[in-house]
């Protein structure tokens, strides 16, 4: 404790009899106690005295009839105070309670911000167009309207915020990319930027749809749109565009079983340090990390095993272990603005090798 109650009246009348020296002793007595938030360790004397700075014959003598008058000495040898005791099991308790309302509070914050972001991007994906600053009670106005399941949305936004959907990734684990550590307030995703060709149009065509061509989805179902929030969440907040599209192209590529929203949580959570590097500068946007399938970056193991693959122009780590093979080190190292002026790099590199052989 680094503060307690200390009431003038009791303590005067409590104190009355006492000389100076015996009220100064007291007081330090109950400061320490207050301080350690224990009773006094009496079963060395002679160092409990050193501790409250009691030296000569007086001091000593005053703490000694404080003790006795005070404290209660317990079998243990430790003095106990009871209404110390009382006060730090109140402040204990205080703290513990304060903690249960803190947490509560930061869990229900998490998850208004997901719910809104999500019901955000489900709007736009019916070409709505909605305000940043729009109520949530407008905003589920327009979801009843619209044919939107908000019900859908607030379950499945409820199991990301859990940690359930991304594969026993927790809240903190998806707020904790390399230099997005610093405020937790700086990870919560804010609504996306509109489409660049405006909000009626998507700008998506066949190829914008992952593999699934003309059968694509064009309003993903709700549990895309919360994964899409969830992904969003491993990037930097300039990479966090489009998010209705993103939200259709996962929808997409779960359809065709390219791979599984779960999975794209998984890699983003693994690839989420260098994502965040430099700010982000040089990490692609969402939409192009699912286009291009960057989330099998994650698990090439290329670095691990210093082979370079035969596709290795489809992964950042081929191109990695590439550069790395002709002594150009990895793109961290070589601090370029863009990665693709690193792939170009590479690709000159070996052409030039292979000029030479």
């Amino acid at each position: 404790m680094n503060h307690y109650p200390h009431h003038i009246g009791d303590f005067n009348t409590a104190t009355r009899h006492l000389s100076r020296l015996e009220r100064a002793v007291y007081r330090d007595a109950l400061d320490m106690y207050y301080d350690t938030e224990a009773p006094l360790d009496g079963s060395d004397f002679d160092r409990l005295a050193k501790r409250l700075l009691c030296r000569d014959t007086d001091e000593v003598s005053a703490l000694q009839y404080v003790l006795t008058e005070f404290f209660e000495q317990q079998e243990d040898g430790t003095w106990a105070n009871h209404r110390c005791d009382r006060e730090i099991a109140k402040f204990k308790e205080a703290q513990a309670d304060a903690g249960v309302v803190k947490s509560n509070e930061k869990q229900r914050q998490t998850r208004s911000r997901a719910v809104r972001s999500a019901i955000f991007s489900a709007l736009r994906a019916k070409g709505i167009e909605v305000k940043w600053n729009a109520k949530m009670g407008d905003m589920r106005a327009l979801c009843k309207q619209h044919g939107v399941d908000v019900s859908a949305i607030d379950s499945g936004t409820a199991s990301v915020t859990q940690g359930d959907v991304s594969g026993g990734v927790t809240a903190s684990q998806r707020h904790g990319s390399g230099t997005a550590n610093q405020n937790q307030n700086q990870n919560h995703i804010k609504p996306p930027n509109p489409p660049a060709r405006g909000a009626g149009d998507s700008g998506a065509d066949a190829s914008d749809q992952g593999k699934g061509g003309g059968n694509a989805v064009q309003v993903p179902a709700a549990t895309a749109t919360v994964t899409a929030t969830a992904l969003c969440a491993f990037f930097p907040e300039i990479r966090r565009t489009r998010l209705a599209e993103v939200a259709v192209c996962i929808a997409s590529l779960e359809a065709d079983g390219t791979v599984t929203g779960e999975q794209l949580l998984k890699a983003a959570a693994q690839q989420s340090e260098w994502l965040c590097v430099d700010e982000g500068r040089a990490c692609p946007s969402v939409l192009r990390w699912l286009r291009e399938q960057r989330w099998l970056d994650a698990a090439a193991g290329v670095a691990q095993a210093g082979a370079v693959p035969s596709d290795w122009r489809q992964t950042r780590s081929g191109v990695e272990a590439m550069g790395e093979r002709l002594g150009l080190g990895r793109w961290d190292q070589e601090r370029h603005r863009l990665f693709t002026q690193y792939e170009d790099a590479v690709v000159a590199a070996l052409e030039g090798q292979t000029v030479g052989a």
